[in-house]
């Protein structure tokens, strides 16, 4: 692997069956952070060559799902009930792409939280969800 190409320390592929998040390429959970995050390709990019804005929306989508669901320690990941994206910057082929996410509140009925996407120090899009706990049965993972 090339310098563009290395994962940074303290992160490990994201495991998941979701076939969605499957199709969109290798999502890396940091060990210890709430942080998720991505290797920009060239499958991710849209006609005027940046990453297509539903790509990072749906980075954000995970890391909330992936880090409350982690944080919570419960059987099922939450279920976004609102998502609000703001795009602020471009992202290009190869930038190292971090959702960091940070719980707001953690009602009795929903969830409050923030995610910020980073390259490097630079702040590219700002999201705010609601989520609430999955009050049906787990499903099968097989």
């Amino acid at each position: 692997m090339g310098a563009v190409m290395r994962i940074p320390a303290g992160f490990e592929p994201f495991q998941t069956r979701a076939g969605f998040v499957i199709g969109c390429g290798g999502f890396f959970l940091h060990r210890e952070q709430p942080i998720l995050a991505m290797r920009v390709g060239a499958e991710h990019l849209n006609s005027v060559q940046i990453a297509h804005g539903g790509l990072l929306a749906t980075l954000a989508d995970c890391a909330f799902g992936a880090i409350l669901w982690r944080q919570l320690d419960t059987p099922t990941p939450p279920i976004t009930v609102n998502l609000n994206v703001d795009y602020l910057g471009a992202v290009r082929e190869g930038d190292w792409l971090e959702a960091h996410v940070e719980v707001e509140k953690n009602g009795a009925s929903f969830i409050n939280a923030s995610c910020r996407l980073k390259v490097g120090e630079r702040l590219v899009l700002r999201a705010n969800g609601i989520f609430t706990r999955w009050k049906g049965a787990p499903q099968p993972t097989a």
